[in-house]
């Protein structure tokens, strides 16, 4: 494994919550100018940008501000990694005691060493009760630990929140991020897409959701969905193939283009897309790549740095420090697409809780979120400059 010194320092920069429509005018920070915001477009993107002791809660505030704008009737569906913070698990039950229809997804890795549950999944157990999933539940004390996922036999690492009505008659509403709700979370750099009036991203995201709770082991799942045109997802574990890969796919540099990529883990058991991301490099296209040192992981994978490093491609990387500002990290996973050539015909953006890793392709319960609209990409390219003036370059 590759060891790059250098230490983190962070600057200040401001948060970011953004709302697109066809022909909005944008600031420089890419930020919506009308005084509707959110109701010109049905895409949003929110980001975080923490400072050295002073966390970020702009996913969790907008987060909140949903549930509590969910009126009585409506149904809220959860899927979540980790989860420890009250203030959002009392968010959640709050919308549940004034009649609207919520259920929950978690993972079961939200307990001490000594088996005892967080707070907040106690709070979910009693202000939810059966609307409560815990995927492969287990007690350390009684067996060895199971599979972890829903469906995958690693980890359920999914994030993302459904919501059928808001109170402003929108419906149709999908949250998908890349934070986990958890206090750390708040020190990490995330994104969350809020996507509005999609009928049949909603409906696929919901057929997701209650097929995690069944809480049964499909290792084969390999599901596809589009949306209402403009979206569509992967949703995991898959057995075979790599939507990365497709999606990189569909793209031809001849004609030139920009790729953003910022990926908390990239490891060696996926080299086969840093190789693809250096002969488009070299095809035509200006790869710009972020991702982050993590020695647990074995991220990022030598290969992989090889592989980006070897060729044109603008390569940063978050090092893992010396403990002063290893909380301040990078946690985003996306891939933001703008070329002229192949099937592409407006740029794409691809998000969601899906790392460059072998566990998140075969493994683990996932989504990949796929997104067309000119203003999200710009919106995720601004993010990824932010990002690029925080990290350690590397190459060239």
């Amino acid at each position: 494994m590759k060891r790059i010194s250098a230490v983190l320092s962070i600057v200040a920069v401001g948060v970011l919550a953004v709302s697109f429509g066809c022909g909005e005018p944008t600031d420089s920070n890419g930020e919506n100018n009308n005084d509707n915001g959110e109701s010109e477009s049905p895409f949003s993107a929110y980001f975080t940008y923490p400072q050295s002791g002073q966390p970020d809660t702009t996913i969790e505030d907008r987060l909140v501000e949903l549930l509590d704008d969910t009126p009585e009737g409506e149904k809220i569906r959860g899927a979540f990694y980790t989860f420890s913070r009250e203030d959002v698990a009392d968010a959640f039950i709050r919308a549940s005691q004034r009649g609207v229809d919520v259920q929950m997804v978690l993972g079961n890795t939200n307990v001490f060493d000594n088996g005892d549950r967080w707070s907040a999944v106690d709070r979910f157990d009693e202000g939810l009760g059966d609307g409560l999933t815990i995927c492969s539940e287990w007690d350390p004390q009684q067996q060895d630990e199971p599979r972890g996922g829903c469906m995958g036999d690693n980890i359920h690492h999914n994030k993302f929140v459904t919501i059928s009505g808001l109170e402003d008659g929108t419906q149709d509403v999908v949250l998908q991020t890349s934070s986990n709700i958890t206090t750390a979370q708040l020190e990490q750099f995330n994104n969350m897409v809020m996507v509005r009036e999609d009928a049949a991203l909603y409906e696929a995201f919901v057929s997701y959701w209650e097929d995690l709770q069944r809480d049964e082991e499909t290792p084969d799942y390999n599901r596809f969905e589009r949306g209402d045109d403009a979206t569509a997802a992967y949703f995991f574990p898959r057995s075979s193939g790599d939507p990365v890969l497709d999606a990189l796919a569909q793209v031809d540099c001849e004609q030139g283009g920009d790729l953003y990529l910022a990926v908390a883990f990239f490891t060696d058991n996926r080299t086969e897309v840093a190789t693809e991301l250096k002969q488009m490099d070299q095809q035509g296209c200006n790869v710009h790549a972020i991702t982050r040192e993590r020695d647990r992981v074995g991220a990022p994978g030598d290969d992989v740095i090889d592989e980006l490093s070897s060729g044109d491609i603008e390569l940063a990387i978050f090092p893992e420090g010396d403990g002063t500002d290893y909380d301040i990290q990078l946690h985003s996973k996306y891939l933001a697409i703008d070329a002229e050539g192949g099937s592409l015909d407006e740029p794409v953006v691809w998000t969601g809780s899906h790392n460059y890793t072998w566990h998140a392709l075969r493994d683990n319960d996932e989504v990949l979120l796929k997104v067309r609209d000119r203003g999200l990409f710009e919106a995720f390219r601004d993010d990824w400059e932010r990002l690029h003036s925080e990290a350690e370059p590397l190459h060239p």
